[in-house]
């Protein structure tokens, strides 16, 4: 094994802030220099973390080196409609998220279940008979893939489903194409369903991904919603925060080190306490720790947002780009850059507080790549998609704001799923160390909290 400065790991590397008066800034480190626990980093690994410890009576500060909490899951306010940062939703079976989280303070907003598929020039329903019983005729007959596909579906449902989360995680382990393919589907159906779909969840139009996730994603996505906070999903990180005391949660604190048990600021003051967690992404652990073999690789996305005058579709289902979606090899009659969609959903439907009164948002996650301009010509084949796919009004449609998101998703193989990493004193999370996913950030600090409570 190389040096890894004594870390044990296994690891593949194949806005709404709060109100000050909630977190005041008279509140300073040095009352305090030796608190049981400093967790670095209010994203939702961190949060949970400081969470589950202050429910255990145990003293915890959070250092964030920004002016807000949540880390990579953020919302802002424009023009009164609620951009998240990227296309992200809540899965309601997720267990960290079931344990810590008030769904009924959130107000979540469910997505109805099914899909609309793109195929031969307009949108086929794909629904979920499961949960909507009345659907299955006309699901079986839907144009994407056979009806053995549906039928693998269903036994791809059902087989994920089987046994605990422990259990998936030591399953046979191969990329998530190769099984989709060892299972029968049809090139067809992954293509025009799989792609787009599981490949907007990863972020990976290749579908390289871990088939474990895919089973993960499969089960969470057949026990629970798939859903929004009314209020965005900065709700999410916002409700942990607030259910913090006073002064737990120090803002513009940049940690430029973590050596000997110690934290050292950038500005030279430092401070021991009895156990640090680092719950940061792993680029930022990586350097904070000096470990360079934690950061792991990453996926990015893009996304814009529309505001409209009418919904162009009142379904309320995410919408597939099916046999349009680009993953770099499908035959299409359609040049690439007039297919860079990957999915559009029509949120203030979904979610009405997302939009003013009257108005309509519509969300676009496209493959274009990380650092793609995202304004002028940029905007140019997303709205030329749009129109193919609604028709004249979108010309109407005021671009609001687009995001582009290098550091979208870290690449996680799930090869090995194991306890957040610990040394000495200093224990490590974030969803690099479990799944990628809003489950895996919250569970590991979950776990954390663990270690951190018997050192």
């Amino acid at each position: 094994m190389p040096d890894n400065g004594g870390w044990e790991y296994n690891l593949d590397t194949s806005n709404k802030s709060r109100p000050p008066s909630l977190f005041p800034s008279d509140y300073h480190l040095s009352h305090d220099r030796k608190p049981k626990v400093v967790i670095i980093g209010a994203g939702l690994a961190g949060l949970s973390c400081a969470v589950r410890l202050t429910e255990r009576g145990i003293r915890t500060i959070v250092l964030e080196a920004t002016d807000r909490v949540g880390g990579r899951v953020r919302s802002d306010v424009v023009d009164g409609f609620t951009l998240d940062h990227g296309f992200q939703v809540l899965l309601t079976a997720y267990p960290a998220c079931r344990e810590l989280l008030d769904y009924t303070k959130l107000r979540l907003q469910p997505f109805e279940p099914g899909a609309l598929i793109r195929h031969g020039g307009s949108f086929a329903m794909l629904g979920d008979p499961w949960r909507r019983p009345l659907q299955a005729f006309r699901t079986a007959f839907c144009p994407v893939g056979t009806l053995g596909d549906k039928l693998r579906v269903a036994k791809l449902r059902r087989d994920a489903s089987r046994g605990s989360l422990d259990d998936l995680y030591t399953r046979p382990d191969e990329p998530t194409h190769s099984r989709l393919g060892r299972l029968g589907f049809t090139p067809a159906f992954i293509n025009e369903f799989f792609r787009p779909f599981l490949g907007g969840v990863f972020l990976d139009p290749q579908l390289e991904t871990s088939s474990r996730m895919m089973e993960f994603v499969f089960r969470m996505f057949a026990a629970g919603d798939i859903a929004v906070p009314a209020d965005g999903m900065g709700a999410i990180p916002r409700q942990l925060a607030e259910s913090l005391p006073r002064g737990s949660i120090r803002f513009n604190q940049s940690v430029e080190a973590v050596e000997q048990g110690k934290i050292f600021l950038t500005g030279g003051e430092s401070f021991e306490p009895a156990v640090i967690v680092v719950a940061t992404e792993s680029t930022a652990a990586a350097q904070i720790v000096g470990v360079p073999q934690l950061e792991a690789p990453w996926r990015h996305t893009v996304n814009h947002y529309f505001a409209a005058d009418r919904s162009p579709d009142n379904r309320k289902m995410l919408m597939l780009a099916g046999d349009e979606y680009d993953f770099g090899q499908q035959e299409s009659s359609l040049k690439a850059e007039d297919r860079v969609i990957s999915n559009v959903v029509v949120i203030s439907d979904i979610a009405p507080p997302y939009a003013p009164p009257g108005r309509t948002l519509v969300s676009v996650s496209t493959t274009q790549p990380a650092g793609f301009d995202v304004s002028g010509e940029g905007l140019i084949p997303v709205r030329n998609q749009l129109t193919r796919w609604f028709g004249k009004q979108t010309a109407n449609w005021e671009h609001l704001r687009s995001y582009s998101i290098p550091y979208a998703l870290p690449v996680q193989s799930l090869s090995n799923i194991t306890p957040p990493l610990a040394n000495g004193n200093i224990i490590l999370c974030g969803d690099y160390c479990e799944t990628p996913s809003i489950q895996g950030a919250m569970n590991s600090g979950l776990r954390a909290a663990e270690i951190a409570q018997s050192l």
